[in-house]
């Protein structure tokens, strides 16, 4: 009777259906409640498990704020009649006007904006127009703000560059106007540039487009606005496309830099029939198949010595396998290096000397080679006698001066120990300093710092800060300065020990500021008044 009363209840049009199924439906794998398989978390409230996490609704990308690092107010704003990813710039500001009236003069702050785009900038000089262009209303209505992406310095290193390219990224990378990649829709990113009559405000935009069709093969194209737009449409040579721009390897770092965006634009990052030699993202900072092999076999050894440690405590050491790798030598050189450039002393130190294998040496001087084909001859060879020191005989000393700062970086990294090229100090109550750690602070993270900047101040005590001399540090400067390496070999001939000096300056910054160096002599202390003594006599 049961079955009957069921069909009953079934609609006509509803008759020849079929068998039921479960398709378009799924069981929570916690509480077992049916869910559609688009839903994004259980139905039921008291389970809440979250099958996956949808999609962010993008936000608008009509007009998008740039972090500037400064009071300055820039903004990329979409061209609304030449196409998506056609953008410009809008700069806004702020104008005083003075009113007279009956009780007095007022003083009215007015918003005022200026647009980049060509027609516009054009037509606002000639006062054709008086009202705000589109650009500028769609600025004063922005929401959105640029996504700042980090620059790590041992990606930059590893990427397969001219020491130019490497040096002019990182100096505007350095400079306090913002983040030097920030990305504002999928495809499309402002990239620092220097400032020129065509980018008067030292920003430009970048697009990375992948063109998928079934007929042909993926097409990647980088387009960049530092290059006209003839080159751009037409089929440029084999030579001009293998000669990128810096703003398109500023990109590549960025995306480098972080395992996210390295997955998604992946395939410009290992493309190489357009030009593009292979980029990889390193790992633990090495540079080559033979440095990686190094990082893999140090990093692996602490693991091995921790385990026989933990199992055979009361066995005794075993000489032969107390062993010190290059890279932790090289830690220890770039450790002393920091101690050196301390803010209470003058920017002058001694020399550092070491006394190290022939082999470390050789590793180190592969070092200084990296990114040319051969090896990097020394500066200076010379021969010299010692007399009054011992050891006694004709030595041999070779010179090297390097005069880029990211290429003494490049020698002296290593994945314990990058090289800091400023320190920051807190001056004490005695006169004397104190090394200054910020926390939570990303030591390689740029863009991250400038995007807090506009958030929110950060209180900061008085800063005190030391600065490796390489190269040009100041404009009057004519004469770069060196970061020297010496080394005379066999000063103990039987062992193949060989002698290592190092020798750099550095200088002293104070609020920002170049600030000379002057001694400091804590006060005193004042003496203790001691009672007088007395004699005691015992029976």
């Amino acid at each position: 009777m049961e079955p009957n009363s069921l069909r009953t209840k079934v609609p006509a049009f509803l008759s020849d259906l079929g068998k039921a199924t479960l398709r378009g439906i799924r069981k929570c794998p916690r509480c077992g409640t049916y869910n559609g398989t688009r839903g994004l978390s259980c139905k039921n409230k008291t389970c809440g498990t979250i099958f996956r996490y949808g999609a962010r609704k993008q936000p608008s990308v009509e007009a998008v704020k740039i972090i500037t690092g400064s009071d300055l107010q820039v903004y990329s704003v979409r061209q609304r009649d030449r196409g998506p990813d056609y953008r410009c710039f809008v700069e806004l500001g702020v104008s005083e006007t003075t009113i007279q009236t009956v009780d007095g003069t007022l003083i009215t702050q007015l918003s005022s904006g200026r647009c980049y785009v060509p027609a516009c900038l054009k037509a606002a000089t000639q006062g054709v127009v008086e009202n705000q262009c589109q650009h500028i209303k769609l600025a004063v209505n922005c929401q959105a703000e640029a996504t700042p992406l980090t620059l790590k310095s041992s990606v930059l290193n590893a990427v397969q560059a001219s020491p130019e390219t490497k040096q002019t990224i990182w100096q505007l990378a350095t400079e306090p106007t913002g983040p030097l990649v920030q990305r504002i829709t999928k495809n499309i990113l402002v990239v620092k540039c220097k400032a020129s009559q065509k980018h008067s405000l030292g920003y430009l935009h970048t697009s990375f487009v992948q063109k998928i069709s079934a007929k042909s093969l993926p097409e990647r194209r980088f387009f960049c606005s530092c290059q006209t737009l003839k080159s751009q449409k037409s089929n440029a040579s084999k030579d001009e496309a293998v000669q990128r721009c810096i703003h398109f390897f500023a990109c590549i770092c960025a995306f480098a830099s972080d395992e996210t965006l390295a997955q998604e634009f992946s395939d410009f990052l290992n493309f190489d029939s357009s030009g593009l030699k292979e980029v990889i993202v390193p790992q633990l900072g090495c540079h080559s198949e033979s440095t990686v092999s190094a990082c893999e076999s140090t990093a692996s050894k602490p693991k091995k010595r921790k385990k026989e440690e933990v199992s055979g405590c009361s066995q005794l050491l075993d000489e032969a396998q107390v062993t010190l790798s290059f890279q932790d030598w090289l830690a220890s050189v770039t450790e002393r290096i920091h101690q050196t450039m301390h803010y209470q002393f003058d920017g002058k130190p001694e020399p550092l000397v070491f006394h190290i294998p022939q082999s470390f040496f050789d590793a180190l001087q592969q070092r200084i080679s990296i990114g040319s084909a051969k090896k990097r001859l020394p500066n200076s060879t010379t021969a010299f006698v010692r007399k009054d020191a011992l050891p006694l005989g004709t030595f041999s000393k070779y010179t090297w001066h390097i005069t880029n700062i990211l290429q003494v970086k490049q020698i002296l990294d290593t994945p314990e120990m990058p090289l800091e090229i400023t320190r920051s100090f807190i001056q004490n109550r005695d006169g004397t300093y104190e090394l200054f750690k910020c926390p939570k602070v990303e030591v390689e993270s740029i863009a991250e710092t400038y995007g807090r900047i506009e958030k929110q101040p950060v209180l900061r005590p008085l800063e005190l800060k030391t600065f490796l001399k390489v190269g040009n540090t100041s404009p009057d400067q004519k004469e770069p300065t060196p970061f020297i390496i010496e080394w005379i070999p066999d000063i103990l001939p039987q062992s193949k020990i060989g002698e290592l000096r190092i020798k750099f300056e550095y200088g002293h910054h104070r609020n920002g500021h170049v600030a000379e160096y002057q001694e400091q002599r804590p006060p005193l202390d004042q003496p203790l008044e001691l009672a007088p003594l007395t004699t005691i006599t015992f029976p």
